[in-house]
Order: C-alpha cells, then sequence, then structure tokens
C-alpha cells in the first residue's frame, strides 16, 4: 500500500493495495509504484520524495541517513546508524525509528542488523523471515545461525 500527499510519499507498507487522498500525490504515487517494481526486478530507479511531516525530527534524520548510507545490497549496524545520524548512544533508539519506519523498503530498515551480524528484528510482514528474503535478494548469504556472511 502506497499513500502520498502533496509533499511525497507518507507510507509504504505490505498491502495489496493503493491509497490517495482524491488525486492528491498521484506523481508520488506513480514514483513510488515504480521504485517499488525497479527493487523487486533488482535495479531500483531514482527514489521517490519522501513527506517527513509525521516524523520526528530524530526518525527524520535516522531515516536519511539510512538512505544515504545503506544501498542496495550493503548493512550497517543500528550502532553505525546512531553514529552516523549524529546520536552515538542512540542505537535502541534507532531500532525504535526503524520499526516505525513509515517506508518500508524505500528506508530500508530490512539493512540494519546488530552489531555481531545477526539480522536482529524486523517488524513487517512475517517479521525475521522476510528480512532474511529481502537481504537474499540484494545478494546477502548467510550462515547457519543467521548471521550475515562478510
Amino acid at each position: 500500500m502506497i499513500e502520498a500527499s502533496r509533499e511525497g510519499l507518507t507510507r509504504i507498507q505490505y498491502s495489496d493495495e493503493s491509497v490517495n487522498d482524491g488525486g492528491v500525490g498521484r506523481a508520488h504515487l506513480d514514483a513510488g509504484e515504480a521504485w517499488l517494481t525497479g527493487y523487486f526486478d533488482g535495479s531500483p530507479t531514482g527514489e521517490p520524495k519522501l513527506d517527513f511531516s509525521n516524523l520526528t525530527r530524530f526518525q527524520a534524520e535516522v531515516s536519511r541517513t539510512l538512505i544515504r548510507s545503506a544501498r542496495f545490497g550493503e548493512v550497517v549496524s543500528y550502532g553505525e546508524l546512531a553514529i552516523a545520524a549524529g546520536s552515538p548512544r542512540a542505537s535502541r533508539a534507532v531500532g525504535s525509528a526503524m520499526a516505525d519506519n513509515p517506508w518500508t523498503l524505500l528506508v530500508p530498515c530490512h539493512r540494519v542488523v546488530r552489531s555481531d551480524g545477526v539480522i536482529g528484528n524486523y517488524s513487517a510482514l512475517d517479521g525475521g523471515a522476510s528480512k532474511r528474503w529481502l537481504l537474499s535478494h540484494e545478494g546477502r548469504k548467510f550462515d547457519s545461525l543467521s548471521r550475515l556472511v562478510p
């Protein structure tokens, strides 16, 4: 499901429907749908504009930092993301921000892992199984303990 405002995408969540408010943000919805199609084809296009107005300043900074720091197939730890976002002691708060991420896949919370390489939690769809599938889709491999193989 993709939702948009005049300012950009407000939400992408797992669903079979696309919601829009009377045509407002249609261009943003189209850009989001194109990006999602490209992601699953292995070649995501330019990133759609996001509307951060419903996030706290911290959540918005963590989301923007994650988009810049973990590209397709790359991962970052919660602690590394906290440091990159300017809050080096906030790795748990980063985890909370990722759990509340309104843009599944586009703000790639599935690419945030524990510092020991274990994939950690994932609150979307089928939880850890989905996170593992998404990382595998992006070319990542795992050992028998579900740790990422470098």
